[in-house]
């Protein structure tokens, strides 16, 4: 479990893979690279390439891959970034709220 408060930053090889077990309100930063995203019963594909985010206001679990070697962060997102359509955002600041993370 997560109980700090800054960014979680992490570098995956290509094919590897991370599980965020709810990911309401947790942004996803790909500095690096290119990621597919996809949530529990949701049928988008959801691609975050170097410089893009993705933030959803469903609870629901999300899993990450690499589609090449890339890095990323998970930050929880800010109330007001929360309340705006899921989808791609610009900027989220960090929070104290903790969550939990775990590998795939």
């Amino acid at each position: 479990m997560m109980t700090d408060s800054s960014p979680l930053d992490l570098t995956l090889s290509h094919r590897a893979m991370f599980s965020v077990s709810d990911a309401a309100g947790v942004q996803i930063t790909c500095h690096e690279g290119s990621l597919w995203v996809t949530l529990d019963d949701d049928p988008r594909d959801i691609v975050v390439d170097a410089g893009g985010s993705f933030l959803t206001t469903e609870h629901r679990r999300a899993l990450i891959y690499a589609m090449k070697p890339s890095s990323l962060s998970l930050v929880v997102a800010t109330a007001g970034a929360r309340t705006r359509r899921a989808g791609r955002t610009a900027a989220a600041a960090d929070v104290k709220v903790t969550f939990a993370l775990q590998p795939a």
